[in-house]
């Protein structure tokens, strides 16, 4: 029992600014004591013998902070006394001296104050949380992590999904002290493009693509019975732990380049829906807004039945109704409507220590017609929006790993494409540009789907406008296709992307709709950093 005190969270319920605080000073300033309800979230309980230990240590007096999540306010209060029952809620002690907008409710815990003074923030510094597992109702609080580390402020405590904490005073030997961003979109502000790292629990990211969700699916999404097999179960019983060879049950998060359906159709993503919820339900750590990054495909947005002819196509904004089910599965994942140009960012720290940023743009600005198929354009708008959403603009060189998402291709992937002067091919209009803002700004690796075809190629780039030019001091870059996940009449694959310290180790897993053959690795790539 290493605490020496608890912080209470709270958020004023009532009209008035400050009034909670308010009414509890006013009933000490008239009885001398006010009591305090504990407002416990759902997933949380009694942790009865950490309170009888508390209420030991009360023994006359003992400072506790008050947290209040709405204004980021601090609060010190002499507590008194306390009164709990074991994992049953109760009234009140005395309802006199309790407010009167909860003075008849039931709750876990009622803390006896005679004091409460508002003070610095800051103050939370000097103290490291103490992990104390009897409170939550599941095993893995996921806050483990947070353990013998210092208290970094009061928006890493607010991002947390609790209302107390244990707290002992910060060792300045034997605590860690950083900052962590334990985002969810439930939690805190929902965002397109992240501002702080999301840590994560392991070094391998799963990447899908083209998995084509609709009418013509090729893989099972719902257990039908016992013997379908179902695209998640495929996923996580081909992919192995590279030392014990054994199902690995976890990744740091997903990756998705497009082609999430088939015709861009609200019935397509209500399965993809259902496929990602059957993942979390088979992993140790669940993906959620934070580690699960989209980018649209061109059978994503649902094109125009006529032809094009010689005009030249809108923007994909201009007609609503192309990229209305796309926009609602985005806010499915991340709590908001997409900006205009459907692009997002994550940035993630693996365990190994290294950082990640992925951007994700999309190549669908252009409306789609039944003589134009979506050949992929990005334009220069999207591309410094992009860069000053992800805060490359301020930060051109870093020694975080950036990475870019599409659903395009950079580079031709098809051995010989089909001749046809009626249709595109599949590579951006506006590569060159591409090119040169991926260089730029430092991106060393460039992911997409589309053809189905897996596929890598490393681009050697410098500035080539310059009067002299050192091919030395080029940079590097790795584009990667994924080939198609879920498509029919090809290989199926998906891929995962471990990094390391030194390198990323990409490894392509094929995994067969038919159960007829096991799944299984079977090309491992290794390219260093």
């Amino acid at each position: 029992m290493g605490f020496s005190t608890v912080i209470l969270r709270f958020r004023d319920l009532v009209t008035e600014k400050d009034a909670t605080i308010g009414q509890h000073k006013e009933i000490i300033k008239n009885k001398n004591y006010v009591w305090w309800g504990w407002w416990n979230k759902g997933n949380e309980k009694v942790p009865y013998d950490e309170f009888s230990v508390l209420k030991g240590r009360i023994a006359g007096t003992l400072d506790l902070y008050l947290m209040d999540s709405g204004q980021r306010k601090l609060y010190k209060a002499k507590c008194c006394d306390m009164e709990y029952l074991d994992n049953r809620k109760m009234k009140s002690p005395e309802i006199d001296h309790t407010p009167d907008y909860y003075n008849s409710q039931d709750y876990y815990a009622w803390f006896k104050l005679s004091e409460i003074q508002e003070c610095d923030n800051n103050l939370v510094r000097n103290f490291s949380y103490v992990d104390v597992e009897s409170i939550y109702m599941e095993s893995d609080s996921n806050y483990s992590k947070f353990s013998n580390k210092r208290i970094y402020n009061v928006q890493e405590m607010i991002q947390q999904n609790r209302t107390l904490w244990f707290v002992r005073n910060y060792e300045e030997e034997n605590d860690s002290d950083y900052e962590i961003a334990l985002l969810d979109a439930s939690v805190v502000e929902p965002h397109d493009f992240s501002e702080k790292y999301y840590e994560t629990d392991c070094d391998s990211l799963l990447w899908l693509s083209d998995l084509h969700f609709g009418k013509d699916n090729i893989f099972k999404v719902k257990i039908e019975n016992s013997t379908d097999v179902t695209m998640a179960m495929h996923i996580i019983n081909a992919y192995k732990d590279e030392k014990s060879n054994k199902a690995a049950n976890r990744f740091g998060g997903v990756l998705i380049t497009g082609d999430i359906t088939s015709f861009g159709e609200e019935a397509g993503f209500e399965m993809a829906k259902e496929f990602l919820k059957e993942l979390n339900r088979n992993l140790v750590r669940k993906f959620n807004a934070e580690n699960i990054i989209i980018c649209p495909g061109n059978h994503d947005l649902i094109r125009k039945d006529k032809n094009l002819g010689k005009g030249i196509p809108e923007k994909v904004w201009e007609n609503p109704d192309s990229i209305k089910a796309y926009k609602e599965f985005y806010y499915s994942i991340y709590s908001l409507n997409p900006n205009q140009y459907l692009a997002c960012g994550r940035k993630l720290l693996m365990p190994c220590g290294r950082t990640v940023e992925i951007a994700s743009l999309n190549s669908l600005i252009l409306q789609q017609y039944k003589d134009f198929k979506g050949h992929g354009f990005l334009s220069g708008e999207q591309l410094e929006y992009v860069a000053e959403q992800m805060g490359w603009k301020n930060n051109e060189q870093t020694s975080s790993i950036r990475m870019v998402m599409m659903h395009h291709h950079y580079l031709p992937t098809c051995f010989i494409e089909q001749v046809d002067v009626t249709k595109p091919s599949s590579v951006v209009y506006d590569a060159e540009h591409l090119m040169q803002w991926l260089t730029k700004y430092n991106v060393r690796f460039l992911l997409h789907g589309h053809k189905h075809q897996s596929f890598i190629k490393k681009i050697i780039n410098f500035d080539s406008t310059n009067e002299m030019v050192d091919v030395n001091q080029s940079k590097e870059l790795y584009v990667i296709g994924m080939g198609g996940t879920g498509a029919s009449k090809c290989d199926n694959k998906f891929a995962t992307l471990t990094f390391k310290f030194n390198e990323i180790v990409v490894r392509y897993f094929r995994i067969h709709a038919d159960n007829i053959e096991s799944d299984k690795c079977i090309q491992t790539i290794h390219i260093p950093l």
